[in-house]
């Protein structure tokens, strides 16, 4: 049992370190120190995960990245928590209608509404501080998935891995319920 916990647990570290390589996040990375702690919470489980990214330059193109997952909990919500939990930040913050988005990211305004190629659509909101790092909060709404939005933090610090906030929710009835979140905490940065 304690093994396959720690298998999900570094599976889901090791996931989502190649989903940032995937989205290009290493070739546009500016250099220098970084620290990222994100919160990852969901309906499922009591428990939220603390997913850390530290980044160390070690010559002119060479780096050493270190991911941590802290998680406390029942090995019930261990077993099925951790894995679901990551998994679940793979799958949203590589969707179809985030990808689309992330390409129109240094043109968005704040209070503007953009319709993407997928025919999603973004409304940006104001302009604020997550962690200490700027961002346009907005929602994005998908028509493939009429009952569910997107609430987003995006900011253009190429430095931050993944979006500063991520929280999914979903329709129940009259009112919207949150089923998933990844949320920035922490962040640092220096030469």
């Amino acid at each position: 049992m304690r093994r396959t916990t720690i298998f999900f647990i570094v599976f889901g570290a090791v996931g989502l370190w190649a989903l940032a390589q995937q989205g290009g996040f290493f070739q546009n990375y500016p250099g220098g120190t970084s620290k990222s702690v994100y919160r990852i919470t969901q309906e499922k489980s009591n428990y939220p995960i603390l997913l850390t990214m530290e980044i160390q330059p070690i010559a002119a193109d060479t780096f050493t990245v270190k991911t941590t997952n802290e998680v406390t909990g029942t090995r019930t919500d261990l077993e099925r928590g951790v894995l679901e939990g990551l998994a679940r930040a793979q799958l949203e913050v590589n969707s179809e209608s985030l990808t689309a988005l992330r390409k129109f990211l240094p043109d968005i305004q704040p209070n503007t509404a953009y319709v993407l190629p997928n025919g999603a659509r973004f409304e940006a909101g104001e302009r604020d501080k997550i962690a200490g790092v700027d961002v346009i909060r907005g929602v994005l709404t998908d028509p493939k998935k009429p009952n569910q939005r997107t609430v987003l933090a995006l900011t253009l610090n190429k430095a931050v891995p993944f979006p500063p906030l991520l929280q999914i929710d979903e329709r129940r009835g009259l009112l919207w319920v949150t089923v998933f979140t990844l949320e920035l905490l922490e962040f640092s940065m220096r030469p």
